[in-house]
């Protein structure tokens, strides 16, 4: 078999059994038909085959975030972005709210994302009085980079019924005043309920689509794992398989059933609709039912078995009792779903987990591969019940560098076994990782960074027993993601049979000094045998000479 694609002279990463690295891969179609030395591998060529030569660059699987929210990232976009350099103050922040209100329709939302009152001069949240001096005509909401917490003016108010007289939704807070005026701060699942109301338009969700499919390609993300957006989830999904179907996503999609808003109502929809994960292709499928169970790492408001270290008496938000917890998950077991939640806390982990025997015990499943999404406090005990459970987590090493500062204030000592990929792999406890964004930043490559260094923004170290190798990480972004959706004789490595699924960097990020790994950069992205990204041209082919050598001429793009 004759190769229509080869890659020469790499450090091509196959993330096989063994962690192979070697020099060179040929695809035929959409799949790796060879894996070798560059010698080997040139022989498989034709004069119609197309040859890049990667001099020395480390070619891997494409990554595979297994936590990131498509929807959210994308219509983000369409939004003011908090993160923005130039917005150093809330007056700068309420500048571009203005113009963004000015060139909006009355009636409609004005949507901010991505604050973070520390990265602020004034470090702290707007208030409600700002928000209106800015429009009372437009219902405003301003997101927390945390996705849990958000700041609106009177008008979003008055849309969501929300009064002073209206009492807390379960795992939610309406903040008010010491005088019982609200502030216009909304907590848990209070936020979420903003946006049964704040929701954006079909056609506004399938344009946002778009852009993030974009985005992540060119972080050299060829496949995610979607843990949800705001509203009715069922929609949501149906718009995603129409944009895969129209090309509009190119990345591989296997979607969570879960939603920000009521998950337990979209769970059970599913469930008695019939469906269960793994139904699709290897462009889109089914995944887990995912439920929340506790808060924000950074909130902070995750369910801890001990009070805050900067604050004794708080335990976090609970959002289900454990008899809830058993029977909505219990149900999705027993019809063959995979199931996961969201569970950053001891406490919130501990309750997972006990579901999961629950409803082990009632029906028992080999290789189920329950999933426990993030597991921000992991110790040692609750590592023991994950291991003998047979469950994947989902951690996001990345919080370390964007949180890591804040963890050591509200957490202590408990940061030593905070997303603890160490022990995880010590364990034999596969570890899936994702970034979550946009709740923090995209880059599977500052993931890595932040997986093998383990230290925050602030340059403080966070656990560091916690650290891994490179090569590790990088399994964890590719292999141990397809693995987590039933997905690892497809793809997750470069082996023959397999998906042509690759990522080039600009650099050997074996031979880089792994303080730096974060300032690499993707240069190729490859999903399905076809370049979706390449950021320096380094498409090429060859034709063959009457000497019989072969001849490296660039492709325009």
């Amino acid at each position: 078999m004759k190769a229509d694609l080869i890659f020469v002279n790499g450090e091509v990463m196959t993330v096989n059994h063994h962690n192979s690295v070697e020099e060179a891969v040929a695809v035929k179609e959409n799949r790796v038909i060879a894996v070798g030395t560059t010698e080997e591998i040139m022989k498989l060529a034709t004069v119609h085959t197309n040859i890049i030569d990667l001099e020395g660059k480390s070619l891997m699987p494409g990554f595979i975030d297994a936590h990131i929210h498509l929807t959210i990232y994308g219509t983000n976009l369409l939004g003011v972005s908090c993160i923005e350099p130039h917005l150093q103050s809330l007056e700068d922040l309420f500048l571009e709210l203005r113009e963004k209100a000015r060139t909006t329709p009355k009636g409609q939302w004005v949507r901010a994302w991505g604050f973070k009152e520390s990265t602020f001069k004034e470090n702290r949240y707007p208030t409600k009085e700002e928000l209106d001096f800015i429009s009372t005509d437009h219902p405003i909401v301003i997101i927390r980079t945390c996705n849990h917490t958000s700041i609106v003016n009177s008008k979003a108010l008055e849309i969501a019924g929300i009064m002073e007289t209206t009492p807390n939704p379960e795992g939610g807070i309406i903040e008010k005043n010491p005088d019982g005026r609200l502030t216009g701060r909304m907590i848990e699942n209070a936020h979420m309920q903003i946006f049964e109301h704040a929701g954006y338009s079909n056609e506004e969700i399938r344009k946002g689509m778009k852009l993030a499919s974009d985005e992540f390609i060119k972080s050299g993300i060829t496949s995610i794992h979607d843990a949800g957006g705001y509203g009715e989830g069922s929609e949501t999904i149906r718009m995603m398989q129409q944009a895969i179907k129209a090309e509009e996503v190119k990345v591989r999609v296997y979607a969570m059933i879960g939603s920000l808003t009521n998950s337990h109502a979209f769970v059970r929809k599913m469930v008695d609709a019939g469906p269960v994960s793994g139904l699709g292709d290897d462009h889109f499928k089914i995944g887990p039912a995912k439920l929340f169970t506790d808060g924000s790492s950074v909130g902070p408001t995750i369910a801890t078995r001990e009070g805050y270290t900067h604050a004794p008496e708080d335990k976090g938000i609970i959002y289900y009792s454990q008899e809830e917890l058993n029977r909505i998950m219990g149900e999705a077991h027993a019809k063959g779903f995979q199931l996961t939640a969201h569970a950053q806390g001891d406490r919130a982990i501990e309750m997972l987990l006990n579901c999961y025997e629950s409803a082990l015990a009632k029906h028992p499943r080999e290789d189920h591969r329950h999933r426990i999404e993030h597991a921000g406090i992991a110790p040692s005990d609750l590592q023991e019940r994950m291991k003998k459970l047979g469950v994947v987590i989902t951690p996001n090493p990345v919080f370390i560098y964007a949180n890591g500062d804040k963890y050591l204030q509200y957490y202590g000592e408990r940061t030593e076994v905070m997303y603890p990929a160490r022990d995880f792999i010590d364990q034999d406890i596969i570890a899936a990782f994702g970034s979550d964004a946009p709740v923090t930043f995209l880059d599977p490559l500052l993931g890595i960074h932040a997986a093998v260094n383990r230290e925050s923004m602030g340059g403080n170290v966070v656990g560091e027993k916690q650290r891994i190798s490179v090569m590790e990480a990088v399994r964890a972004y590719t292999w141990n993601g397809a693995y987590a959706s039933f997905e690892e004789k497809n793809k997750g490595s470069i082996e023959i049979g397999k998906l042509a699924d690759f990522v080039i960097l600009n650099k050997s990020i074996l031979k880089e000094p792994i303080t730096t790994i974060k300032d690499l950069k993707v240069v190729l992205t490859m999903i399905d045998g076809k370049v979706q990204y390449d950021a320096q041209n380094l498409s090429r082919t060859h034709e063959k000479r009457g000497d019989g050598s072969l001849a490296s001429l660039y492709l325009g793009r």
